[in-house]
């Protein structure tokens, strides 16, 4: 197929050339023909409010748009090398199919606000569904640690033990991660909610483009103004959201690490269904969290993506570059390894069991060494300094205490006889009601360019 950028005097690419540039981008390309037909189907809205198309002829590009869908979804559009890229391959077919109307589609935009339009599209998808995800896994947390929200557990500062803890308490603390986590997605949400359609190259069209216009038919509720930050905005707001996806990266690792620590033979504090665990091609003993492992190493591979964008996008000459191309790898790639981690964190929170006589075994005397030295403060009126070098020089002084009761007379908030989990849950189901609301929208967007 002749390149639809190619003139009568241009030779045919180079193969070597065609393949160095494109073969690597088509993959990712392949996740983005809904989104790149959605984009033409608002841009064909635009080209007939302007009678640059008809409407005999709009309502054959929208049928033929729809199609494109329809062979998609059977597996049989699909995006090659030689197609470049997915914006050519859906002008290719839809002059093949419908012939002069399927030349006027891409009158006033480039591929350029095609590819940009297409990833905030792609991104729109992703966040909403990695926030479901993330309030499903809240719920789970929250489920596990108001049952096991008195079962005694040591908290460790260095790793080593420090003061009285708790199921409940430890769990907890992931559940407010994650909520934390959310925030800096909705940030990301919001910088990435915005229109660049229109902007064409870099530098907009000599046409009278009704870029709002456009942008409410994709259900974004603003347009990205300058026409060279449309472009350029395009990997800093994937960086944005690779942070964000970075932050539930780390909190997942965490997770991780303290589960494989705690499901040591050496601590026993915690145990799992079998089907959770792998095994070794030598050792027939050995059960292995070989999930748990992967979602640590994963952590770092998200974050090297995140910088390889960050390095990308740094001291690039205004207008587009063709060094954005690079980006949708590790961007993409990204996403789909937050949406995995997600799904299986929740169901290993969701199957794991304390082993409460273990847990309550392991919280030995020396966890109640500072609240000896309360003791002395509240009960003798001792400086706390004082009390502090007391108990440190005596700690065969320290008596050995019902677990369970230390916890419940904790009183603070946060603290693990006031843990707050019901309330943290309440502002985490209202926090949620906004993505699901953003939901509602932009699906309702979609279904109105489908079956206009």
């Amino acid at each position: 197929m002749k390149k639809i950028w190619e003139k009568q005097s241009t030779a045919k690419t180079n193969t070597a050339i065609e393949s160095y540039c494109f073969a690597e981008g088509v993959e990712y390309d392949n996740k983005l023909v809904l989104f790149d037909v959605l984009g033409s189907l608002a841009h064909l809205a635009q080209l007939e409010k302007m009678k640059i198309i008809s409407a005999k002829e709009a309502q054959t590009l929208h049928g033929a748009l729809l199609q494109v869908i329809k062979v998609y979804e059977k597996g049989k559009f699909i995006v090659q090398t030689k197609d470049e890229d997915v914006h050519t391959k859906v002008e290719a077919y839809l002059i093949d199919k419908v012939g002069e109307p399927g030349k006027k589609l891409h009158t006033g935009r480039s591929r350029n606000d095609q590819v940009a339009l297409d990833m905030r599209l792609y991104a729109k998808q992703e966040l909403l569904s990695l926030a479901e995800s993330v309030q499903k896994t809240v719920h789970t947390i929250y489920t596990v640690a108001k049952k096991y929200e008195y079962v005694p557990m040591p908290g460790y500062t260095h790793l080593q033990k420090a003061m009285p803890s708790s199921v409940g308490m430890w769990m907890g603390s992931f559940m407010e991660s994650l909520m934390d986590d959310v925030l800096l997605l909705k940030s990301a949400y919001m910088l990435n909610d915005q229109s660049p359609l229109g902007s064409g190259a870099a530098y907009g069209v000599p046409l009278a483009l009704d870029r709002e216009f456009t942008a409410s038919l994709l259900g974004f509720p603003s347009i990205v103004n300058n026409s060279p930050y449309s472009q350029a905005s395009r990997p800093k707001t994937e960086l944005a959201i690779l942070q964000s996806l970075v932050q539930i990266m780390i909190t997942a690792s965490k997770f991780a690490s303290d589960l494989l620590l705690f499901t040591t033979s050496e601590f026993n504090y915690f145990s799992i269904d079998k089907s959770f665990y792998t095994g070794s091609s030598i050792m027939p003993q050995k059960q292995n969290l070989d999930a748990m492992e992967n979602m640590r190493a994963k952590a770092h591979v998200v974050i090297g993506h995140q910088q390889m964008v960050a390095t990308l996008c740094t001291g690039l000459p205004s207008g587009y570059n063709g060094d954005f191309a690079q980006t949708k790898k590790y961007f993409m790639d990204s996403v789909e390894i937050a949406k995995q981690t997600l799904n299986i964190l929740d169901i290993t929170i969701s199957q794991i069991v304390p082993n409460s006589e273990v847990l309550k075994k392991a919280c030995t005397k020396e966890l109640y060494a500072t609240h000896a030295a309360y003791d002395l403060v509240t009960a003798k009126g001792m400086s706390f300094r004082d009390a502090y070098k007391q108990i440190g020089s005596h700690m065969e002084t320290v008596q050995d205490k019902d677990p369970v009761l230390v916890l419940k007379q904790a009183s603070h908030s946060g603290s693990t006889g006031n843990l707050g989990l019901e309330k943290k849950m309440k502002e985490a189901d209202t926090f949620f009601n906004w993505w699901e609301k953003q939901n509602v929208l932009f699906t309702s967007s979609i279904n109105n360019l489908l079956l206009k």
